[in-house]
């Protein structure tokens, strides 16, 4: 007896159905299918090379997240390099005459032709905003990028960036490129990026960590950086080559416009740094520490 569901001649025409065209396009589908399967269950990692930095425009989701992200966390570095500074032994006005006003920016970096200024400034929202303005020679070419960094209830983080590539186009305020980033953490690990670009607003949702893995190209060493959400803030935990823990962050912003980073060490101490912009041009921050 002939088991054989499909005659000889049936599978003939079966098999002269079958042009290779269809064959690529089959394979090509099945391929697609496999990577978006692999997005879902794969932390979104950046490595070496692809982190963004102040002189670069960024393309993607993951990049105007670490670029917010970056900015605000480097205003927190910076109040922590100014000196330990506590509600309670400094007030609002001393700390406020100790920084310039707008029209007296304050450098806070310079390496060779690069130079950073910071100062204060409230939003139309009524929001403290913190504003960096960096003029730099990337490639030999001049680029400005002015960052005004605040936060928003509940605990959303706003960066507004805008880039100039002439000195004319700055004084002008007719900037080479623009941009919105608001984000924020939710409860299930998940982080929520907005992005308004030339007036149209793109939405990222991570549900998976946001990882970037860098190596000093002076010592070697390795820095690995993992990111998500959590009670509507930003987590970061931040790992040498080996695995260890060296630095937990937890990073948002609030009401007053405030940015607040919260900092824990791998030896169990910790700073917590609340930074807010002034009407005239003052930076106000305070510092708490322990143990």
């Amino acid at each position: 007896m002939n088991n054989r569901f499909f005659s000889r001649p049936m599978d003939r025409r079966i098999a002269s159905a079958i042009n290779p065209i269809a064959l690529l396009v089959s394979l090509a589908l099945a391929a697609f299918l496999w990577v978006i399967g692999c997005n879902k269950d794969t932390p979104t990692t950046t490595q070496v090379g692809d982190k963004p930095t102040q002189y670069q425009f960024e393309t993607t989701g993951e990049e105007f997240l670490i670029s917010a992200l970056d900015e605000v966390e480097s205003i927190a570095d910076y109040s922590q390099r100014g000196g330990s500074v506590t509600r309670a032994n400094l007030s609002l006005n001393a700390l406020s005459a100790s920084l310039p006003p707008k029209d007296r920016k304050q450098i806070i970096s310079s390496i060779e032709s690069d130079t950073t200024y910071i100062y204060g400034e409230v939003t139309t929202e009524g929001y403290g905003a913190v504003v960096t303005e960096r003029h730099a020679y990337p490639k030999g070419l001049l680029l400005i990028t002015v960052r005004k960094s605040y936060g928003k209830p509940e605990t959303r983080i706003v960066t507004e960036t805008k880039r100039y590539i002439t000195y004319q186009d700055f004084l002008n305020d007719t900037s080479q490129q623009s941009n919105i980033t608001e984000l924020y953490g939710l409860s299930n690990d998940t982080l929520v990026t907005h992005v308004d670009r030339n007036g149209t607003i793109e939405t990222y949702t991570f549900r998976l960590p946001v990882i970037t893995r860098v190596t000093n190209p002076v010592d070697g060493s390795v820095r690995v950086t993992t990111r998500y959400g959590a009670a509507g803030r930003v987590r970061s935990e931040i790992r040498d080559g080996s695995g260890n823990l060296t630095q937990f962050r937890e990073t948002y912003g609030d009401s007053t416009g405030a940015l607040t980073t919260y900092t824990e060490y791998a030896d169990a101490s910790w700073r917590n740094v609340r930074t807010v912009g002034q009407a005239d041009g003052s930076v106000y921050h305070e510092i708490t520490s322990g143990p």
